[in-house]
């Protein structure tokens, strides 16, 4: 019976390491009766109003909680929106889940409650029971008997503040069969529970704890509302808003441009989510060049709710500071940031504490899972990247006489694997990362699998703890700069340049979406990374860049798109695509190699693609984009693959050929024993002469 701890990908980026997966211990709880019901708390009235104090002025933070006691900021997120666009699924041997729901960190809140949208079969029958739990504490439990039902219910939220920013769902489904003996089989693969994405988490928050900025950004729903003053917009403001929106992506979440007359371009509304909101009533929750100073980031107030103000000039300061690694030391309602920056090290070894990782323990009764998340920007710098990833682990011995077995994982590629000892004691995995396994997010996984052994049938399995320890760290390796997406997201490290054209200033509601998708997917650092506006179809730079609809000077086209048509060119004779009648498709490829490496970016047909779902790219040179991201990837260089199997080409001892190390050490003694032998008869003549 396994755990898991479900984070979504949403909020992944934002917690960038939490046990995602785990296991239950077999602990007695309080009996709950079946169909047990909880009512919950009443919503206090809405009747105060968030007014706005300076935060500026003399003993502003106790104003602003005396002058805006009792705003009660409503909020409603989907399961959808939090990235499960797929029915969440219980059944053997899946049968305890957690999900991690974001709340504001640290703030009251007020009415929540968890509307689950579910459903249940039961093909191999048993007593089923279902019990919800928040943050450890049961709260409702049911008993099913029917071969199929609806199990749908309300599950209430308590109040209190969460400090570490999210209310812990715990999903209990389980089934006890009668058996014969002790040993016979007690699965029960045909009883499942399905939770639908239009589940929903309802709740209000208190506004007026919103006091500063690090609270503020905590606070942003799954997509929140970017507004800025119009379409048509200035070459610093649009910067910054790009900026901005990059920054947010990294963080897990989803954009949305809207001006200030509530015009814009609505996502488009995914399975069991609600359609976007049109017009004026769509309340901003961040606002770019608004009433603050121009090198500003400062906590206001619009129609009542906390908003985050960021100057028109505030773009890579704000970026910077709402990154991983700073966003705790925004402890303030208006700061100006003169300089920020990620700190450097000379060293080959990263550890993974520095990435935002923190050491973990947790019980493992059949399989556990450790992840941890970073950006490539992060870690590649000065032509180097990711190489190696050592992680230590420990892990207490069982009753279980088959020896537990750790895996490491990046990008769901396995790296590298072994039997544990069990002693307690740190063990180390070292695994090389290929090349191909690198992206610009990178999720690193530690999976614990334990053998359910109960000593014949005489003892219940239980749960035994592990360890992730905190000496795990990555080891960087020199990154060939290959014409590939992986060689320009090291190259993007150091900084950049972001080239668009005149015109997408003019329509800025429209195509900031598309920059901001296409900036994170490539690894553009929003904090080093130069703004270039160009008035022309062509432009010229010098270092590593994207340009999006817009054509470098100097740069061959190997792929050639005319409105419709897509055209790569293959050999001379005869073309490796030629397609017409496309829509709704844009194409990145990467030119150049060494330091002047880029990406350029084209839209085929009338219509760009919105690219709702992120974009993953890694070791192919040209990638296929349509609404729902990332179509295809290939490198045209190398379509055969034969560099990723030049790099994952076994060593001598990989081979099988192991047995030749005893012949050679045995060649190398005889050597030594002729040249000793030879030196001997040499010392000798001499002696005699």
């Amino acid at each position: 019976m396994k755990l898991a701890r479900v984070l979504p990908a949403a909020a992944l980026a934002a917690l960038s390491l939490v046990p995602l997966w785990g296991t239950a211990q077999q602990a007695s709880q309080p009996p709950l009766r079946p169909a047990q019901q909880m009512t919950p708390p009443a919503v206090p009235p809405q009747t105060s109003v968030f007014r706005p104090v300076d935060p500026n002025a003399p003993g502003a933070p106790a104003a602003a909680a005396e002058a805006n006691a009792g705003v009660w900021v409503p909020r409603t997120i989907t399961f959808a929106e939090l990235g499960f666009t797929e029915p969440v699924v219980l059944g053997y041997p899946d049968t305890i889940k957690e999900i991690y729901l974001p709340v504001p960190p640290g703030v009251n809140l007020s009415g929540g409650s968890l509307q689950l949208d579910a459903s249940y079969v039961r093909a191999d029958g048993g007593r089923t029971t279902l019990v919800y739990a928040i943050d450890g504490a049961p709260v409702q439990a049911m008993g099913m008997t029917a071969d199929r039902g609806d199990a749908s219910v309300t599950v209430p939220v308590d109040g209190k503040p969460r400090p570490s920013g999210f209310v812990r769902l715990n999903i209990d489904w389980r089934t006890a069969v009668a058996r014969e003996n002790t040993c016979a089989d007690a699965r029960t693969p045909g009883n499942i529970l399905r939770i639908e994405p239009t589940s929903k988490f309802v709740f209000r928050y208190d506004g007026s704890a919103i006091q500063d900025l690090t609270t503020a950004w905590g606070a942003l729903p799954p997509m929140p509302n970017v507004q800025i003053a119009s379409s048509n917009l200035q070459s610093q403001v649009y910067d910054t808003a790009w900026r901005v929106g990059v920054a947010l992506e990294r963080a897990g979440k989803r954009p949305r441009f809207r001006t200030a007359d509530g015009s814009g371009a609505p996502a488009a509304a995914q399975p069991g989510m609600a359609a976007p909101v049109a017009g004026g009533s769509t309340e901003p929750d961040i606002v770019i060049g608004g009433q603050a100073g121009p090198k500003e980031i400062r906590i206001a107030s619009m129609n009542g709710r906390p908003v985050i103000m960021v100057g028109a000039e505030a773009g890579a300061q704000a970026a910077g500071l709402f990154s991983q690694i700073w966003s705790q030391v925004a402890a303030g309602s208006a700061l100006t940031v003169s300089a920020i920056d990620a700190p450097k090290s000379d060293s080959n070894a990263v550890s993974l504490q520095y990435l935002g990782a923190k050491p973990a323990s947790f019980d493992v009764l059949a399989h556990a899972d450790w992840n941890a998340s970073f950006d490539i920007g992060a870690v590649a710098a000065d032509g180097k990247g990711p190489g190696t990833l050592v992680i230590d682990v420990a892990a207490s011995p069982s009753a279980a006489r088959t020896p537990p077995v750790v895996s490491v994982f990046m990008n769901d590629v396995l790296l590298g694997a072994k039997e544990m000892e069990a002693n307690g004691k740190r063990e180390r995995i070292v695994a090389p990362v290929p090349r191909y396994a690198l992206q610009t997010r990178n999720v690193i996984r530690v999976s614990f699998v334990r053998q359910l052994a109960s000593d014949r049938c005489r003892e219940t399995p239980e749960a035994y703890p592990v360890s992730v320890l905190a000496s795990s760290h990555m080891l960087l390796d020199k990154i060939e700069p290959r014409g590939d997406f992986t060689g320009l997201m090291s190259k993007f490290a150091n900084g950049g340049t972001l080239l668009v054209p005149q015109s997408h200033l003019a329509d800025a509601a429209n195509t900031l979406p598309r920059v901001v998708r296409l900036a994170a997917s490539t690894g553009l650092s929003p904090v080093k990374a130069k703004f270039q506006p160009t008035s022309g179809n062509t432009a010229k730079v010098e270092g590593p860049y994207l340009a999006i609809d817009v054509m470098p000077e100097g740069v061959a086209e190997g792929v050639k798109p005319e409105q419709d048509r897509l055209f790569l060119a293959g050999t001379k004779d005869r073309p490796l695509l030629d397609v017409r009648g496309l829509n709704r498709v844009g194409i990145i490829e990467v030119h150049g190699t060494g330091d002047n490496v880029g990406a350029v970016y084209r839209t085929l047909g009338n219509t760009p693609p919105s690219m709702e779902k992120p974009i993953q790219l890694s070791g192919g040179n040209l990638a296929i984009m349509g609404n729902n991201g990332l179509r295809t990837e290939v490198n045209t260089h190398d379509p055969s693959g034969q560099g990723a199997m030049r790099e994952a080409q076994p060593g001598l001892f990989e081979r099988g050929y192991w047995w030749l190390l005893p012949l050679v050490i045995l060649a190398l003694f005889i050597g030594l024993l002729v040249f000793a032998s030879r030196m001997r008869r040499r010392k000798a003549m001499a002696g005699d002469r």
